[in-house]
């Protein structure tokens, strides 16, 4: 071999190389463990719900998931933080419909774009319902609704910030009945808003199924009436919205993302392991008891459900804004 050909064989080696070190750290994905950015106070539903299902998904992923609770904002501090994040596959974070709707409709967090998100899948989808607490004098969604005719404006309704998830369905539900009641929110999450109701600090709360489930098994909570077209797996004696006679329909969801810009094959690691989670029992037989709510989507679906939540939401908050009953 001359000399000019020894070079040209080096040369070509040395340029193969480089290419050779990634693919063998890809295939190795992931490697340390993954932090997991939760945007509410830890305590309540989704915080329990999403770590829960994050335990097991470390099982699929052979990694640690690292918690760490990241709120205000109505959620938009820790999903900021989120799409801020490196997209090297190690940071993936928990998304609600505040997420989505509230935070980007309002402009509350400058330089927020869900753009900056790469949708991995769902979690769970439940709806939402009138909550009071196990010794409200209210029996019955008529009773409350009653007591607010006669008390215009003094009956209260908590949520986790107005004009979010759960403050519209409150509008809603006030509308379509007639009565006028306070809005009460709390912005730290479910957890401080069903602790409020339980100790007296409002009347009700118009939140997830799930956030009060296990209120509701500990005799703490009833559920007065479900907003959903059918009756709730969560609460199947309790009737909905539509049985007694208002059209008052509204649901919340969890949701993973991770930064834009992950590689598909990290995206397809990470998603492959969260609908495997799906088809342990151990997991199923958890969200059975705990009335869960798990919905599992992939990230293609997640990403069209979100996009139809959208334009449907912002239309709605259109509306409630041209009637002055939100400001923007």
């Amino acid at each position: 071999m001359d000399t000019r050909t020894t070079k040209t064989a080096i040369a070509a080696l040395m340029l193969a190389l480089p290419l050779a070190a990634p693919a063998a750290a890809q295939d190795a994905y992931p490697e340390r463990d993954i932090t997991h950015i939760m945007p509410w106070g830890a305590g309540g539903g989704t915080d329990t719900v999403m770590r829960t299902f994050m335990n097991f998904a470390e099982e699929q992923l052979g990694v640690g998931i690292n918690t760490q609770n990241v709120s205000g904002a109505q959620s938009g501090i820790g999903t900021l933080q989120l799409m801020n994040a490196r997209p090297d596959g190690y940071t993936i974070g928990s998304l609600t419909w505040d997420s989505v709707i509230t935070v980007p409709y309002y402009e509350l967090v400058p330089g927020y774009d869900t753009d900056q998100l790469t949708y991995l899948g769902s979690v769970t989808v439940h709806p939402t319902v009138l909550a009071v607490a196990a010794d409200s004098p209210y029996e019955t969604l008529e009773d409350f609704i009653a007591a607010a005719e006669e008390n215009p404006g003094e009956l209260s309704i908590s949520n986790v910030g107005s004009g979010g998830v759960w403050h519209l369905p409150a509008l809603d539900m006030a509308e379509a009945t007639g009565i006028e009641v306070n809005h009460v929110p709390y912005p730290d999450g479910s957890g401080s808003q069903r602790e409020g109701l339980l100790t007296g600090e409002t009347d009700a709360a118009s939140l997830s199924a799930s956030a009060i489930y296990n209120a509701v098994q500990e005799d703490q909570a009833r559920v007065l009436a479900v907003m959903s077209d059918e009756r709730s797996d969560f609460f199947p004696e309790t009737p909905t919205f539509a049985e007694l006679g208002y059209d008052v329909t509204w649901g919340s969801f969890r949701l993973i993302a991770a930064p834009s810009g992950i590689s598909d094959e990290q995206r397809q690691t990470l998603t492959d392991a969260f609908a495997a989670v799906f088809e342990m029992p151990e997991f199923q037989e958890r969200a059975e008891e705990t009335a869960m709510g798990a919905v599992w989507m992939n990230g293609e679906d997640t990403t069209e459900y979100v996009e139809s939540q959208q334009e449907s939401a912002f239309a709605l908050i259109d509306q409630l804004v041209e009637q002055g009953i939100l400001d923007k």
